[in-house]
């Protein structure tokens, strides 16, 4: 008898696609133990893509759909970070980052401007995916952001500052490929500071009336009363369907 491990090493048997159960099964083995990237690596973007995950209304999956698309794609060999400017920190607790007070934070990073590279920390359990965690500390950056000149920009000029992030002339092979931020259910600065970092937005959203209300408020940007800066052109806007 053969583990599931075993077979998925070996040849694949369902090469009619007559059994996509068995092939699904297959697939997620290979990605889990590594075998998926290494044998058909993906092809990496030329240039770090940046995406949003944001909505202003609360339980539509932005947490959910934020760790399974960066673990997926870390699986498939890509370098991945993740920044959870959450106060509530679940993003950190889901992909097994510590993330209790007096860690390196996205507090630290937009209030006292540290370095990404000094506020980020690899993942123990999936490679080539990285965590900026939250701690309760973002609970008080919006008002201590307030009288910071240039507020909305802070993440996005961290983000510039990072060797790691860039296109390939720029950061060369070390960079990562993809960045996902994954905002709190509001339309304060830590949101606000998402889309002008960002070019791209996964805006999830459940099939009812009132999860209807914040993708408008979110594919806005959430810039009404605000100065901040236009980020490069067209930001493109992925809606998901929650579940």
């Amino acid at each position: 008898m053969r583990t599931a491990g075993q077979l998925a090493e070996a040849a694949s048997a369902y090469d009619d696609e007559t059994t996509p159960p068995a092939r699904a099964a297959e697939q997620s083995v290979l990605a889990r133990s590594g075998h998926l990237h290494r044998d058909r690596p993906a092809v990496r973007p030329d240039a770090t893509r940046v995406f949003v995950v944001a909505n202003q209304k609360g339980g539509v999956g932005k947490t959910t759909t934020t760790v399974n698309v960066a673990a997926a794609l870390a699986q498939l060999g890509q370098r991945v970070l993740v920044i959870d400017p959450d106060p509530q920190g679940n993003a950190s607790t889901a992909l097994g980052v510590a993330h209790h007070r007096g860690v390196p934070s996205t507090y630290d990073m937009l209030v006292d401007g540290e370095p990404l590279a000094d506020v980020m920390t690899e993942s123990d359990e999936i490679a080539g995916l990285w965590v900026v965690p939250a701690t309760i500390d973002p609970a008080g950056a919006e008002i201590e952001l307030v009288s910071v000149v240039a507020r909305e920009s802070r993440l996005q000029k961290a983000l510039a500052a990072n060797a790691w992030i860039g296109s390939r002339a720029e950061a060369g092979e070390d960079r990562f490929d993809y960045v996902l931020i994954d905002c709190p259910p509001s339309l304060g600065l830590l949101t606000l500071n998402a889309p002008v970092a960002g070019r791209e937005m996964f805006i999830p959203i459940r099939a009812e009336y009132y999860a209807l209300e914040g993708p408008g408020a979110a594919a806005g940007d959430g810039r009404d009363g605000a100065q901040a800066p236009e980020p490069e052109p067209r930001r493109q806007h992925h809606p998901v369907d929650h579940v």
